[in-house]
């Protein structure tokens, strides 16, 4: 898996709430994925969904990572709940590069 992937994915397991997802978590995963697809960093659904596990999420939340990787990794779009609270893709991608 693309390191910046791996880096991605532990970034959001520090800061979301693995168990239930709120509603910024979900904006700032779907943010994170749409950053990385337009970078070029593959969204390997399967891939992810082996890491959200060995990494103690559940199932609903991973459920829903796994999907909008899928949709974003296939050329989707996914709609977020507070576009303006939510981090902007720049910072996501300095952030993830740092």
């Amino acid at each position: 898996m693309d390191p910046i992937l791996i880096k991605a994915l532990e970034s959001l397991t520090n800061t979301s709430n693995i168990a239930a997802l709120h509603t910024s978590d979900e904006d700032t995963i779907k943010v994170t994925l749409k950053t990385l697809h337009k970078n070029g960093v593959g969204l390997p659904p399967q891939l992810i969904e082996n890491w959200l596990l060995a990494n103690k999420w559940q199932p609903n939340p991973i459920k829903s990572v796994v999907q909008w990787a899928s949709t974003i990794g296939s050329g989707g779009s996914v709609r977020l709940k507070f576009k303006d609270s939510a981090p902007k893709e720049k910072e996501v991608w300095a952030r993830l590069n740092a």
